[in-house]
């Protein structure tokens, strides 16, 4: 509807406001006006058409009474007289007397208004009588557009006739007339005045607006003015306070805008970097100073030039109109801050890296693209050289890292022969000048060691080489270790090194102990360095569970010259301690907490220390390890689990030590102050049937001496236990006392914890008539080594365990080249015999592991192979693997011993005599050699015999299951098994043919592998009927 009027408004020429309202309000008027005027005069024509109607209908009932005795008569002229009679009312157009049928009798009528009634001729045709002749006194009347028809019946009853009457309504026409010229008139005055009040009423508003409306229209250069106004309407005062908010906010707009233009300016005109726009059609139009700098071009001659041609070398222009083409197409925000590296050329066509940040904006209703661009050249050159030198320093750092890792074995070698040479110098007869010079010379020796090994760590967790096992080891066989091996230093010093490991604490772990070990040692070491009275102490104690991870909380505590608290953040850090005055009086790298700090991280853990100065000092460190097994050791050992000993020794320090040591290997010590206590100890147990299997005695107690409780003991009706004398100075014939009182060890004190427990080891082994325990019998047994055997046959087992044994050696079992891994990580072993070729793992693997463990900081262990191999080559083969000897099997008794005492000694090995395949000639099973190869022991070979007899059918079906599928891999491992077993018989023949079959596989051919396997059968049977016939 609005905007029908405005186009009605833009037609008729009213464009102002003042006409609009004005042509509006005369419109609304004017319509007003001449509806009212319609609707008064024909509300007044209407009345005065009833009027005419009710006199028309009175007339016609007059005349018809009239003519009623006429009609009657049926006297038409009579009636047609009668009907002339009414001729002056000149309203009167048409008069028609009809039958009952409406068909006329009579008619009348008035040509015009100013001609008199006339008879009018004849007319047949019927009128239509109203209401169909059903009413006889009622009277019709119809108004058409000009006159009013009455019909009248004749007749009071029944009508006889009807008459018909046609008038003319003159007055309501002139009537309506008057009254709308009489409208018309009151109308335009009407008119008139209104539109003149509404001018005059709109004259001051409508001022108001063309004021405000010039004032807008000024805006634009307005600064800052404000319209005065005070007009009546609220409407205008609103407008006007909204006009001059609006001036003073566009003001404020435009100065801030022209500040930031100029700002803007100021910093594209200042910047470094070039700052370039362009439209939609990628030509420029702003150009920077910095751009003119850095492509050589000024700003004139680069305004509204094609960007990718004037900027970009030729060979990118493509790539470059597709990204500015998919910038133009992309949503606004998905374009700010995009990042391009490119080439861009200058104006004499050298081309450059730059990098470009892009943005796009709306100006305008079309896209800009604004680019910031950087001339990268000299940071890629910068990016260039710092790549190489970081390439440098790295080749630098392999080289560093790769030296060291090899000169590690080169220093660490020499350092150990220097100490174990002095060890053995020391146990020989010297007088007190060798004594010391020697003494000094291992002390020395250690310090350099240890020294060598922090520098060598250090290297490591440096260049990231520190490489971490994963193997399943014994915790607390672990601490004791780390404690045991400081022992001797703490004894020095007569302070109390304790352990206490939490009975809740897991035992069995996965993870490194070498590392855990070497942190514990570094702490303990410390703690022991700056402590001159009291004691250090190991805590260790389980931590809260994380995940399928175990943590383990360990304290190191002593009571030391303690820390200052503004250092010991400073202990940490490579190269430092508490002051300077601390390395002049106690020496070190100040490596060790740097190197422990690093090796705990990498367990998982974190270290920190509490200290107080002049009260001793605890560090905390915790460390994360997987859930393993029991190991090996620990269920050889199992046996001496809860193993009651009674421990009655007068030196606080060292009875602290043996029950820590005690509980720590599972036993259950008991404490005895004095010799009453002791022997009421063993009464009570003895009465309880829980007698006591150990006692270790002191050689001074405060109310005896110690032979003479040995004495009192051995001589009881008591159940007898095992005594362990120990003494803290020797004297001429304590020897032979201990025999004479049946005392099964003799140590001294402070005694080593491998002693003890070697000589507790060896007193409850149930061997009559042992020879008297004594720190040189236990060397001379350390010497004979404590032997780690890799061997997966059993047979091979039972040999070389009883050949070890009765040479007096400590032997642990491992059925593969992983499980001697294992072992090998958890105890230190004088020397491991590994077999060549076992499951899971070969010796040739195992003994890589093993080295390059040694390569990192593990003391060295001696490795002789045992094979069943007699070729030519296989002593060189086994020597370049990294093993120190090499034994052919079957293995005979003096050459292990041999082999033994060379790698204990440190010597070359001795070539060893390398014999061909044995002939296939000669006795079944030559009895006698055998019998020497294993030192006379009948029994041995019985059980040897049957043992071979009990696995011999599983061996012989795995090598005839590899020459029925023609399996060469198969056919080399189950033969090469099969001769090792029959080779501990020197049985020549049979071994004879498991070795061809066995180099059928090697070599893959196996055209002859059924006969030669038939051969094979013929021998292992004549073996078995040999075995029965013994």
């Amino acid at each position: 509807m609005s905007r029908l009027l405005h186009d009605v408004a833009d037609r008729l020429g009213l464009h102002s406001l003042r006409q609009q309202l004005t042509a509006l309000f005369a419109l609304l008027l004017t319509l007003s006006v001449l509806a009212y005027s319609l609707y008064t005069g024909f509300e007044q024509a209407g009345y005065v058409e009833r009027l005419e109607r009710a006199h028309a209908d009175e007339l016609s009932r007059h005349l018809a009474a009239a003519l009623e005795p006429h009609v009657a008569a049926g006297d038409s002229r009579a009636i047609t007289a009668h009907l002339l009679e009414v001729a002056g009312n000149t309203a009167i157009l048409r008069l028609t007397v009809t039958d009952r049928q409406g068909t006329p009798i009579a008619s009348v009528h008035r040509a015009t208004s100013s001609t008199a009634l006339t008879p009018e001729p004849d007319i047949a045709t019927p009128f239509p009588l109203p209401n169909q002749g059903r009413r006889a006194s009622s009277v019709d009347v119809t108004a058409g557009r000009s006159t009013i028809v009455a019909w009248v019946g004749i007749g009071e009853i029944a009508p006889m006739g009807w008459l018909r009457s046609e008038i003319h309504p003159a007055a309501a026409i002139d009537s309506l007339h008057h009254i709308l010229q009489d409208s018309a008139v009151a109308g335009v005055l009407t008119l008139l005045i209104g539109t003149a009040t509404i001018l005059i009423f709109l004259r001051p508003p409508l001022r108001s607006l063309e004021r405000a409306t010039a004032f807008a229209e000024g805006m634009e250069n307005c600064q800052g003015d404000t319209l005065h106004e005070t007009s009546s309407a609220v409407e205008i005062r609103k407008l006007v306070d909204a006009l001059n908010w609006t001036s003073i906010r566009l003001f404020d707009g435009q100065s801030a805008l022209s500040a930031s233009e100029l700002r803007n300016r100021a910093i594209a005109e200042a910047a470094l970097d070039s700052i370039i726009t362009v439209d939609a059609n990628g030509r420029i139009l702003e150009f920077n100073p910095a751009a003119e700098r850095t492509f050589g071009i000024s700003r004139a001659d680069a305004l509204h030039q094609p960007v990718s041609e004037l900027l970009f070398p030729e060979s990118l222009r493509e790539i470059h109109a597709a990204k500015l083409k998919q910038l133009l197409e992309a949503p606004l925000g998905d374009t700010l801050g995009q990042r391009v590296e490119t080439m861009a050329k200058r104006c004499n066509g050298d081309e450059f890296p730059v990098e470009m940040a892009l943005v796009a904006l709306e100006s305008g209703g079309s896209r800009l693209i604004t680019a910031y661009l950087r001339d990268i050249g000299d940071r890629k050159e910068a990016e260039r050289i710092m790549r190489q030198a970081k390439e440098s320093a790295e080749a630098n750092s392999r080289s560093k890292s790769d030296f060291l890792a090899n000169m590690s074995h080169e220093i660490r070698t020499p350092m150990n022969a220097i100490l174990g040479m002095t060890d053995l110098a020391l146990e020989t007869e010297l007088d007190e000048e060798q004594r010391e010079y020697l003494t000094l010379v291992k002390s020395s020796a250690n310090a350099l060691l240890g020294i060598i090994n922090d520098i060598l760590d250090f290297s490591k967790i440096e260049a990231g080489k520190l490489d971490f096992e994963h193997i399943n080891f014994s915790l607390r066989d672990c601490v004791a270790l780390a404690v045991r091996t400081l022992q001797q230093r703490a004894s020095e010093k007569d302070l109390l090194l304790s352990v206490q490991v939490a009975p809740e604490a897991p035992d069995s772990l996965v993870g490194d102990p070498h590392r855990l070990r070497q942190v514990l040692i570094n702490l303990l070491s410390n703690a022991i360095k700056f402590t001159n009275e009291g004691g250090v102490s190991v805590i260790v104690q389980p931590g809260a569970p994380t995940d399928e991870r175990i943590s383990i909380q360990f304290s190191v505590q002593d009571t030391g010259v303690g820390i200052p608290p503004e250092k010991q953040d400073l202990i940490f850090e490579a190269f430092s301690q508490a002051d300077s005055s601390t390395t002049r009086r106690y020496g070190g790298t100040g490596l060790g907490l740097t190197i422990s700090a690093q090796l705990v991280q990498a367990m998982g853990g974190k270290i920190r220390v509490e200290s107080t100065p002049g009260q001793g000092s605890t560090f905390h460190f915790s460390a994360h390890f997987e859930p393993g097994q029991a190991s090996a050791v620990t269920e050889e050992r199992a046996h001496l689990e809860g193993l009651p000993v009674l421990v009655a020794v007068d030196n606080p320090v060292e009875r602290h030590t043996l029950i820590e040591l005690l509980g720590q290997w599972r036993m259950a010590p008991t404490y005895a102050p004095d010799a009453n206590t002791c022997l009421r100890e063993l009464t009570q147990a003895a009465s309880n049937n829980l007698p006591y299997r150990v006692v270790v005695l002191g050689t001074q107690l405060p109310d005896s001496e110690g032979f003479s409780l040995a004495d009192t003991i051995t001589s009881s009706n008591l159940p007898q236990p095992c005594v362990i004398m120990l003494a803290v100075e020797g004297r001429r014939g304590d020897g032979a006392r201990c025999r004479e009182l049946g005392i099964a060890a003799y140590l001294p004190m402070p005694v080593e914890a491998s002693d003890l427990l070697n000589a507790i080891l060896l007193s409850v082994d149930p061997i009559d008539e042992r020879p008297l325990i004594t720190r040189h019998s236990l060397r001379e047994q350390r010497r004979q080594l404590h032997v780690l055997l890799a061997e997966d046959n059993v047979v091979n087992q039972t040999l070389a365990i009883r050949l070890l044994t009765k040479l007096g050696h400590r032997v642990e079992v491992a059925n593969n080249g992983q499980e001697a891994l294992d072992l090998h990580a958890a105890t230190h072993f004088d020397a491991i015999l590994m077999d060549v070729q076992m499951p899971v793992m070969g010796g040739f693997e195992a003994t890589a592991v093993i080295r390059q463990r040694e390569s990192a900081g593990m003391e060295r262990t001696p490795i002789i192979a045992m094979t069943a191999h007699a070729m030519k080559g296989d002593r060189e083969r086994c020597l370049q693997a990294g093993m120190d000897g090499y034994l052919s099997k079957p293995v005979h008794a003096p050459d292990l011993v041999e082999a033994l005492i060379l790698q204990a000694g440190h010597n070359d090995p001795a070539p060893a005599p390398e014999t061909e395949s044995p002939p296939p000639s000669g006795p079944i099973f030559d009895r006698e050699q055998v019998l020497s190869n294993l030192g006379d022991d009948e029994d041995l070979l019985a059980q040897l015999m049957v043992m071979y007899s009990e696995d011999e059918p599983r061996l012989l079906a795995e090598v005839e299951a590899a020459v029925k599928a023609g399996d060469a891999d198969a056919l080399y491992g189950s033969a090469h098994a099969l001769k090792g077993a029959v080779s501990n018989f020197c049985a020549g023949r049979a071994q004879a043919k498991a070795q061809q079959l066995e180099r059928m596989g090697r070599e893959r051919k196996l055209g002859n592998a059924s006969t030669a396997l038939a051969e094979l059968k013929h021998e292992l049977a004549a073996l078995s009927e040999a075995f029965k016939l013994r």
